[in-house]
């Protein structure tokens, strides 16, 4: 009795979702009949959905009476028009923006917090000043498929300041204990150039950040490789040892033993094949797909710094991260990653320490 009472939940819950989405597709709904929704789709949706300008729906076609023989649609799992709508409904990603609230922000201790994490290569860094300011950050769920001879499937979450372009680490984990406040009703948009920036940071950081998650994975895939790639070698080792014997036997004809030996021959080069292969069957392919954001505003400190190189200076900023009651990673002009090692080239170009060992690029 109670699984009947989910199941009829459930599918009462999947023709509000048709309706929702329906109409937010500016399609007209009538569903005075209980039973059966009707609804009116512009000519645009109705090509996408595959169905006609007008259509009828309901949550169990089989029990529908009186309908007067037109064409019922059925809304159930797995039903071809409900996989469309789903299918649509999912191809652009959920977009929410929130602002964060704090009841207190530190003010003072940043130099140490600062000497904590950072490390000036070959320079020195003086405070100046700080103030408060806001700062946008997003929070962008990935999907994570990884191929091989298996597959394997999850979400990752990354953390991004969009002012600075730095990755945030563990602010994603760190976000659902600080209060917030939705807003629904004007939402900002960001920029292409942010929307290629933020999959920039995603291609970037994306493998070495999901290594750990796919850890056991990797290492079954390369156990599989290395036990097939040995058997493999144990078996035209033994083929070639058993021809090879062959050859020794009296009475074979030149042809015979010319053949063998022809075979012999292509052993090594069929090894070579068959290894080649069993690499691209184990070979690991990782594809990230944003799939949701979150666009936050948080109240951050500002702090103003002069990072002193010799007789030479440089004005810097940095940003203090109320969520994770630290400094935010410092960018390397240079490569464009996140980096708490810094220091200045003879042009006064911020760099990251592997950066500057290279001569930096934009010298």
């Amino acid at each position: 009795m109670n699984s009947d009472n989910a199941m009829e939940k459930d599918n009462v819950d999947l023709i509000k979702f048709t309706r929702r989405f329906l109409d937010h597709k500016g399609a007209v709904i009538d569903s005075e009949n209980n039973d059966v929704t009707d609804a009116l789709l512009s000519e645009e949706l109705s090509e996408a959905l595959g169905v006609e300008e007008y259509i009828s729906f309901s949550k169990d076609i089989e029990n529908v009476k009186n309908f007067g023989g037109k064409k019922l649609y059925a809304i159930q799992f797995q039903s071809p028009l409900l996989d469309k709508i789903v299918s649509m409904a999912g191809s652009t990603p959920p977009f929410l923006q929130c602002e964060l609230k704090f009841n207190y922000i530190k003010t003072q201790g940043f130099a140490n917090l600062i000497r904590e994490q950072f490390e000036f290569h070959k320079s020195k860094i003086k405070i100046t000043g700080t103030g408060n300011v806001y700062t946008n950050y997003a929070l962008v769920t990935c999907r994570i498929l990884a191929q091989s001879d298996e597959q394997k499937q999850g979400l990752f979450n990354f953390s991004f300041n969009i002012d600075t372009g730095a990755v945030i680490p563990d602010m994603s984990e760190m976000i659902p204990g600080i209060e917030k406040e939705f807003d629904t009703i004007s939402l900002r948009k960001y920029s292409e150039s942010q929307i290629r920036r933020i999959h920039e940071l995603v291609s970037t950081y994306g493998p070495a950040a999901v290594e750990g998650e796919l850890e056991n994975f990797i290492q079954s895939m390369n156990r599989r490789f290395k036990r097939d790639s040995l058997s493999l070698d144990k078996y035209y080792e033994a083929l070639k040892k058993e021809m090879e014997e062959s050859l020794l036997r009296t009475g074979l004809s030149d042809k015979l033993i010319q053949e063998r030996q022809s075979k012999i021959a292509l052993i090594p080069d069929e090894l070579a094949v068959k290894k080649k292969d069993l690499l691209n069957k184990y070979s690991i392919k990782i594809n990230f797909t944003p799939i949701a954001v979150l666009s936050i505003i948080s109240p951050c400190v500002k702090v103003f710094a002069s990072l002193i190189s010799g007789h030479d200076k440089r004005e810097i900023a940095m940003i203090y991260n109320p969520v994770t009651k630290r400094i935010d990673p410092m960018v390397c002009q240079s490569c464009g990653m996140s980096t708490y090692s810094v220091g200045v080239c003879k042009n006064l170009h911020l760099n990251c320490t592997a950066c500057l060992n290279r001569g930096g690029r934009l010298c």
